[in-house]
């Protein structure tokens, strides 16, 4: 194949974390693209294996011009390095794409094709379907997001929460205009970074702002890429979970913040100010959730007296659950 023009205004970012098992078929899904005219970067997160190795050794064997690799000396978490790369690279669009996951040939030409079309168009995503650890596929996937600017515009205008699958690609400037990744400083210390949990949910939020200046963020309803899904993250550690759900909950009230002309809460002060009453209703929540996916992992298991307990307590805690999760995960928005 040939090399890349050097004119280009994409870049494509691979953060990588230990991923020596699968980054070279990920690096061949985007090398294989229909649409060739990218910068890629590589970002390693002080992986401890040989993911290094295996980048480089990839790109050297493709004589893959423009390509870059970033190492960090010391694990800085998902977050920072985004924002590390988002401001890191010079082309006006970027493109993030995980470690693990497979890119269909033509991901980046239909993103690439729809963010050019229309300036005021500052990020677009697509569906996708899961697959698990070996790469065979799963039934599920992540179908989310507004189809076109009337219903992105509905969504925002009411201060609805945006949700879009993982690979995404943006206007650099408005996400940096947006604030960027959040880093450390707005949450608490401690074993599970806050800041790493739905980091780009909180961005799509911050960059859903720009409504008001006739600006939007659509998905296309097409499924474009794989994304690998371990059958044992099923069972997601309880305080990784909770974590995760309270972070979803500060970026919905910092959201609703913004629109109101008030300043946005640090973590910690958004989560003193809450009510007795909506911190019970958060747990409840929670650990329904957390029920249902332990219910899942009994069932792939085959602990099928597991799998009705988790369930039912979990249709007591949260019976609504299953119906959103079904709505987000099975069911293809055309």
């Amino acid at each position: 194949m040939s090399t890349f023009e050097s004119d280009t205004d994409l870049t494509v970012c691979v953060c990588t974390y230990n991923s020596e098992k699968y980054i070279a078929e990920t690096l061949t899904s985007l090398w294989e693209q229909t649409f060739r005219n990218f910068r890629l970067l590589v970002v390693d997160d002080c992986s401890c294996d040989r993911t290094v190795e295996e980048v480089q050794a990839y790109i050297a064997d493709k004589h893959w011009l423009e390509a870059e690799i970033v190492t960090f000396p010391k694990n800085r978490g998902t977050a920072y390095i985004r924002d590390f790369a988002l401001r890191h690279v010079s082309t006006p669009l970027l493109l993030f794409f995980d470690s693990d996951d497979i890119a269909k040939p033509e991901l980046i030409e239909t993103l690439y094709q729809k963010i050019t079309s229309d300036n005021s168009l500052i990020a677009v995503s697509c569906y996708c379907d899961y697959m698990d650890a070996n790469g065979h596929p799963l039934k599920g996937g992540l179908y989310l997001g507004p189809k076109n600017k009337e219903e992105f515009l509905a969504k925002a205008m009411h201060g609805k929460m945006l949700f879009f699958s993982y690979a995404a690609m943006y206007r650099r400037k408005r996400a940096i205009d947006a604030g960027g990744y959040r880093q450390a400083e707005w949450f608490p210390k401690g074993p599970i970074r806050y800041e790493d949990m739905s980091e780009d949910v909180d961005l799509w939020g911050r960059m859903s702002d720009f409504y008001d200046r006739g600006q939007y963020i659509i998905v296309i309803p097409q499924v474009l890429f794989y994304y690998r899904k371990n059958t044992n993250s099923l069972s997601t550690g309880f305080a990784k979970a909770r974590v995760m759900g309270q972070k979803l909950m500060y970026i919905k009230a910092n959201q609703l913040r913004r629109r109101a002309g008030l300043p946005e809460f640090k973590f910690e002060e958004y989560w003193n100010k809450l009510s007795l009453w909506k911190k019970f209703n958060f747990e409840r929540r929670n650990l329904g959730s957390y029920l249902y996916r332990q219910a899942c992992f009994s069932w792939v298991q085959r602990r099928f007296a597991c799998c009705l307990f988790y369930l039912g307590t979990g249709i007591v805690c949260a019976p609504l659950y299953p119906v959103k999760k079904y709505n987000a995960n099975f069911r293809k928005k055309h």
